[in-house]
Formats: C-alpha cells, sequence, structure tokens
C-alpha cells in the first residue's frame, strides 16, 4: 500500500464562462469539483493503475468533508485528520478557448495537537506502507516538520519515500533522506535561492540533492526538458510533445508514473520514462491524474533518453 500525504489540500473547482472581465458579473454554466493536493493527486492516479493506495493529511470545514466525501465517490481511500483550520478553496475560471484564471485561498494555520494526531497516525500507517509519498506545501510552521517525521517513520518502517515539496518543510524533511526527491525547477530555485539557466546548472542540482542522501532525484520543468538521476548516472529527459491543455498534477502523474515501474521491478531509467509519459498524458487532458495506462504506454515511445 502507497501511503500519500497532503499537508495543504484543496477543494478545486473548475467555473465554466463565456468570458472573464474585470469588475464584472459572470453567470457561470456549469461548474465541477475535485479533491486537490500533490499527495491526493498521486493517490489519485496510482488508483487509476490498480495500485492500492491510502491518502491522509490535514482536513477541516465544510470544504475538507466535501474533500473526504468527493475522493470516496472516486474510489480513493482516505484516513485524514480533521481540524478546525477550512480546506482552502481553489477556483478556476475556464473559457471555452482554454483560457484558464485561478485564484487560490490562503491556508489556514493547524493547531499543533492535530499535527502530534498527523503524526501519530503516519507512523501507525508506515507498517503497513510499501511506499510514502510527501506531497505539497506546508499549512504553516506548526506542520512544517511533518514531512521529516514522516520519512523518519518510513526508514523505521524499512519503507522508501518520496518528497515533492518545496521551502522549509522541503529543507527539513531533506535532513531524514528521503528515497526520492522530485521538486520542480521553481520549487528548487525558491528554496535554495538558485536559479536553474543552463544543463549544467540542472545537473549540479541534481548532484546536490543527491548529496544530501536521496538514492533518486528528478528536477521536473512543466513540459519541457528536465533532468534527473542516481549517484553516477544522469539523464537529460526530453518528454512527448503534446497539445497541452493543462498542466495540473503532471508531476504527480509522474511521480505516480515512477512508482508504478518500481513497483513492476522495473529499473530506474525505465521508471523515469514511463513517468515522464504519464506527466505528458496527463498535461493534455483536463482532468487531473485519471490515466488509464493504455494512455501512458502510448506516449511512452516518445520519450527521449539522454545521458548527460
Amino acid at each position: 500500500m502507497i501511503v500519500t500525504i497532503t499537508l495543504n489540500p484543496m477543494l478545486d473547482k473548475t467555473v465554466y464562462i463565456e468570458r472573464l472581465e474585470r469588475g464584472a458579473i459572470h453567470r457561470a454554466k456549469r461548474m465541477e469539483m475535485v479533491a486537490g493536493g500533490k499527495g491526493i493527486s498521486v493517490s489519485r492516479q496510482l488508483k487509476h493503475l490498480g495500485l492500492k493506495t491510502i491518502a491522509t493529511g490535514f482536513l477541516g470545514g465544510e470544504g475538507g468533508g466535501i474533500v473526504a466525501r468527493l475522493l470516496s465517490e472516486e474510489g480513493v481511500d482516505h484516513d485524514f485528520v480533521m481540524t478546525n483550520a477550512m480546506t482552502r478553496d481553489g477556483v478556476t475560471y475556464l473559457e471555452p478557448d482554454g483560457t484558464w484564471t485561478a485564484v487560490f485561498e490562503p491556508s489556514l494555520r493547524i493547531d499543533v495537537r492535530f499535527v502530534h494526531e498527523l503524526n501519530k497516525k503516519i507512523e501507525a500507517l508506515a507498517s503497513r506502507s510499501t511506499w510514502i509519498v510527501c506531497g505539497g506545501s506546508s499549512p504553516g510552521h506548526e506542520a512544517d516538520d511533518l514531512f521529516y517525521e514522516a520519512i523518519v517513520n518510513a526508514h523505521k518502517a524499512g519503507v522508501p519515500s518520496v518528497l515533492d515539496s518545496y521551502g522549509n518543510a522541503f529543507e527539513l524533511a531533506m535532513k531524514a533522506q528521503p528515497t526520492l526527491v522530485k521538486p520542480n525547477k521553481r520549487e528548487f530555485e525558491i528554496t535554495y535561492g538558485r536559479k536553474l539557466e543552463t544543463s549544467v546548472d540542472h545537473v549540479d542540482a541534481v548532484k546536490f540533492l543527491l548529496s544530501r542522501g536521496a538514492r533518486y532525484c528528478v528536477i521536473s520543468d512543466g513540459g519541457t526538458d528536465f533532468f534527473a538521476g542516481v549517484q553516477g548516472h544522469f539523464w537529460r529527459v526530453t518528454p512527448p510533445k503534446v497539445k497541452v491543455v493543462n498542466m495540473t498534477g503532471s508531476g504527480d502523474a509522474m511521480v505516480a508514473g515512477i512508482l508504478y515501474g518500481f513497483r513492476q521491478g522495473w529499473k530506474f531509467e525505465q521508471c523515469l520514462a514511463f513517468g515522464a509519459a504519464a506527466g505528458a498524458a496527463n498535461a493534455r487532458t483536463w482532468d487531473v491524474a485519471t490515466l488509464k495506462l493504455e494512455d501512458i504506454t502510448s506516449l511512452e515511445s516518445e520519450v527521449v533518453m539522454q545521458r548527460v
């Protein structure tokens, strides 16, 4: 069972309108809701690939209740800590030509007692897991060390871990030496204050994260070439060229694809190619992390792997 942790979920709403105008009243044609957040999206994609998974983290208020209900309706197992902090909303206004404008509410701080409760829950789940995935941002400094504690719990349980975050939560969690790290380019730059402009910059960034104790590293960059590595082996990966509809969740689909490969017993290079195909397949649909296996395999041969 793959456990995913989302500390800062979101009730993700898409509102369909004819055209967005500042200062005007808009009558929406329809509205859709989905449970959002990095870890949640990884669990959703794993479920669509037939792997057993459970999503945990923080939820709160009416919005949190809706997120839990939506996950249940999708058949995604979950076990969240319910808090007194309302789960944030994210609203995307989508126009017929594909133009979209998104507004995300700010996070609400989590009381420390709920932090302790989630830490205990993760410790219990770790003993039944095959991987632990730490995804997304932290809602505040009270929760910043939860990913660190989760990776420590993974080590104690003898299971590998994934870290896909940024900022203080990422830096703290790196001290626990996760198995796989996958920030995107912008997240790395925000966390470490280093611009990644050349291929050498990217490879050096991969080497830097590996030197901090990670076994595998991927630094993604939207739909463009990205870089990855293990100790002594580094790749420049060119994902398939697709017509982009929605990039949201492509990194999460990539993580799920890589984990799918590991569960099949593949070597990292093949897992990486499959993950790149999953990210591209996700980008060509509006729905987030709902790919079938054939959606990914149909693009896998178009991934270009170059040793650097």
